[in-house]
């Protein structure tokens, strides 16, 4: 008996609850195994655990209204009752034909697992539409089944479902298959392949529902339990609905849908439909069968006493020819089977030697496996050692060998850097004293400069003095003119009042001499006596007041113009002033930086001691010549405080020439040392590595010559050390003494390129290289 241990399934099930790649897994929860039988695991899988256990006796499976557990239970039943028909849910025969689209290929695998030896078997089915069309013709719809003995080869979670598929048991909730899904042609393929590899698998494939339900009875899975489990199903309600019978009428039903075959249904309604027009001619059939038997029974017995003779005299002729044939065959078979049980004794002693043997064989074999296993590990372990060794060597030498070139790379970028060095000093030596004329001039420049800052200063001065009593006289006339205008303004105002008096006191007058030309006391007619000309004598007065105040206030703003332009004036001598103050002040303090500078200088010991000016034997500073050639020029000595700042500035020039002499003797010093202590250092290396000599630098000239140019070649000394046995020094020494101490060609071939090369250098070495090849 089996028990259901994983489901499998595969790009299959409607939109709605579709399985992508799902596997159920109701392993290793249940009892224990009784009597577990042999496994062969995998090479490289774990061993196991204690030991075996059965799947879980039961489970619950948690899913929404239309998640998929109808479809997972239809998916199983198809395995195991094949055909539309066994559909769980109705017999609609495109239920199983809606769960697959038109470019898949869906499987749907179920291991079983024995209850007593743990033993497993895996039935499943793959489903494909042929074409990749979806089509409502049922006979494009493509099914197959398939069983085999999961094993070392093949089991449920590598089924060659895709082109690719994991070794390894895959990650929970990963799947294992890889690359683009197989069809049903290419995965029958890969699994009898398999099968032809593996011959303990057992694979089995069917396309035809009765072979196939007949090979799961020969499996030991009967597929009747699962018809009663689709009929408990039916409605996706309880099992006891199953038996729930309310009459007579339903027992039957039940009792002949477990009894007889649903296929023979047809047979069956053939049969009653027969028997019942037999019952609707029963009166005739009767009175026929009656007449029949009358006279059946008058001529049977006629028949029978005739047939009844022959067959007596045949039974006897054939009773002595039997009899004498089972006498000699008895005879024979006798001997025969005596004959047959003594070989069948013989093989049954050899056959259990055989299974003792076999048994030891197979136990020596393990054995054997085993150690050739540890054996193989061993010296692969032991040929990884000696690879990684051989590598970790090479990788020093490497390692070596690049610290070389990076140092020689390092010596020859200081050699060129010094070489840059020498040409850029020289340069700015040669710079300095081109520029010395200019600096001379620059110094000049500066105390022109000062001095003509000084002059300036004073102009400004004397020049903001003279704007300062300009800037008085006009302030003075400034208020002067503003009195004035002060003085017109308040005139102005008063002949302006004045002015409104005498009109009105004319109106009054006007008013009151018509009043008397009215009443007769005035003659009009007097050329004396007319008003009108006394007001405009006023009005010509008026005009003048006018006139007079807008005058008065035309000087007043003259003069406030005048005011605001010497004020102006005043500010610009007084910021012109001030800037030249400070540039005074600067150039001062410049002056005595310089000058305290130059004292400094003047007074450092080091500076006498470069210039070799001490106090024993201090030279004279040297001068201008004065005088004829054949009168010495005096140089001066300077006393024991050493140089006066005047002093260094008049013979700046002389001392820099000294100091740049005395640098470029350091500095040539400095390198020579450099290249002497690089020089022992690499004698120094060459001694602590190998315990010879460097070679000179016309052998590293040419080595690196030949290889600029693609000749492999060294210097003897190393090729000696490198190439040549200890025990044969002595010999090489003696018959090649200057390819030794000269280049070796390590590639015969090269030696015309490299002759031909050489010939057309100029490297022009200080004695004789040897160049030879290897083979001299």
């Amino acid at each position: 008996m089996y028990e259901l241990s994983r489901v499998r399934l595969y790009s299959i099930g409607p939109a709605g609850a579709r399985y992508a790649d799902t596997v159920l897994d109701l392993r290793g929860v249940g009892e224990i195994v009784p009597d577990p039988a042999p496994t062969q695991a995998e090479f490289f899988e774990e061993e196991p655990v204690g030991p075996p256990r059965r799947p879980a006796p039961a489970g619950v499976l948690f899913l929404e209204n239309g998640g998929g557990k109808s479809v997972l239970l239809k998916l199983i039943f198809s395995v195991m009752l094949p055909g539309h028909r066994n559909t769980l849910g109705g017999a609609s025969s495109g239920v199983l034909r809606k769960f697959l689209l038109a470019d898949d290929c869906g499987h749907v695998a179920l291991e079983w697992q024995h209850v007593l030896t743990g033993e497993c078997v895996v039935v499943g089915k793959v489903s494909e539409w042929r074409g990749r069309q979806v089509s409502n013709d049922p006979r494009k719809f493509a099914e197959a089944w398939y069983s085999f003995r999961p094993g070392p080869g093949l089991s449920l979670d590598n089924l060659p479902v895709a082109e690719s598929t994991a070794v390894r048991a895959p990650v929970e909730g990963q799947s294992g298959a890889r690359g683009r899904r197989r069809t049903m042609k290419g995965f029958r393929d890969a699994l009898m392949e398999a099968g032809k590899t593996y011959p303990h698998l057992e694979v089995h494939w069917e396309e035809i529902h009765d072979r196939w339900i007949e090979h799961l009875g020969d499996l030991g899975l009967d597929p009747e339990l699962f018809r009663y489990q689709r009929e408990m199903n039916a409605d996706e309600g309880e099992a006891a609905g199953l038996f729930a019978v309310k009459k007579d009428s339903d027992f039957t039903d039940l009792l002949l849908r477990a009894v007889t075959d649903t296929r023979d249904t047809d047979g069956l309604a053939d049969l009653v439909s027969g028997f019942g027009n037999k019952l609707g001619r029963r009166a005739e059939l009767i009175a026929e069968r009656d007449f029949t038997a009358g006279s059946v029974d008058l001529l049977g017995r006629i028949v029978e006493a005739a047939e009844a003779r022959s067959r007596a005299r045949d039974i006897h002729a054939a009773a002595e020819r039997r009899t004498r044939t089972l006498a000699r065959r008895l005879s024979a078979r006798g001997v025969q089977e005596r004959v047959r049980a003594a070989d069948l004794a013989q093989r049954v002693t050899a056959a259990a030697y055989a299974v003792t043997h076999a048994e030891a064989a197979r136990e020596r074999s393990a054995l054997i496996s085993a150690e050739l296993a540890y054996r193989h590990a061993s010296l692969a372990l032991a040929a990884a050692e000696k690879s990684a060794a051989a590598q970790k060597r090479e990788l020093a030498d490497a390692r070596t060998l690049y610290s070389a070139w990076q140092a020689a790379e390092a010596v020859l970028r200081h050699r060129a850097a010094a070489d840059r060095v020498a040409r850029v000093s020289a340069a700015i030596q040669e710079a300095e004293r081109d520029a010395a004329p200019a600096l001379a001039a620059r110094s000049k420049a500066a105390v022109d400069l000062v001095r003509a800052l000084h002059a300036a200063a004073e102009k400004a001065e004397n020049h903001a003095n003279e704007e300062e009593e300009r800037s008085a006289a006009l302030q003075e006339v400034s208020d002067a003119a503003y009195r004035d205008s002060t003085a017109a303004a308040t005139q102005a105002q008063r002949a302006r009042s004045e002015i409104g008096h005498l009109k009105q006191r004319l109106a009054e007058v006007e008013q009151e001499t018509a009043e008397a030309v009215r009443a007769g006391w005035l003659d009009d007619s007097a050329p004396d006596a007319d008003p009108a000309r006394a007001a405009l004598a006023a009005s010509d007065a008026e005009k003048t007041a006018v006139a007079a105040w807008d005058s008065a206030r035309e000087a007043s703003r003259r003069a406030t113009e005048h005011a605001r332009e010497a004020a102006a004036a005043e500010n610009r001598a007084e910021l012109t002033a001030a800037r030249a103050a400070d540039a005074a002040t600067a150039a001062e303090r410049s002056y005595e930086a310089e000058r305290r500078t130059a004292e400094a200088l003047a007074g450092e010991e080091r500076l006498a001691e470069l210039l070799s000016l001490t106090s024993e034997t201090r030279p004279g500073i040297p001068q201008p010549r004065h005088g004829t050639d054949s009168e010495p020029a005096t140089r001066p000595v300077p006393d024991e405080q050493g140089l006066s700042p005047e002093e260094l500035d008049r013979f700046a020039d002389d001392l820099r020439e000294l100091l740049d002499d005395a640098v470029s003797s350091a500095e040539r010093q400095l390198f020579d040392l450099r290249t002497a202590a690089a020089d022992d250092s690499r004698i120094l290396g060459a001694l602590g590595d190998g315990g010879l000599l460097p070679p000179g630098p016309d052998v590293l000239a040419t080595v690196e010559f030949l290889g600029e140019h693609g000749i492999p070649a060294l210097p003897g000394w190393r090729y000696l050390a490198q190439a040549v046995d200890p025990a044969d020094h002595a010999r090489v020494l003696a018959a090649r003494p200057e390819l030794v101490d000269g280049v070796i060609i390590t590639d015969p071939d090269s030696h015309a390129r490299a002759r031909e090369a050489l010939g057309d250098a100029a490297l022009l070495p200080r004695s004789a290289v040897a160049v030879g090849t290897a083979a001299a």
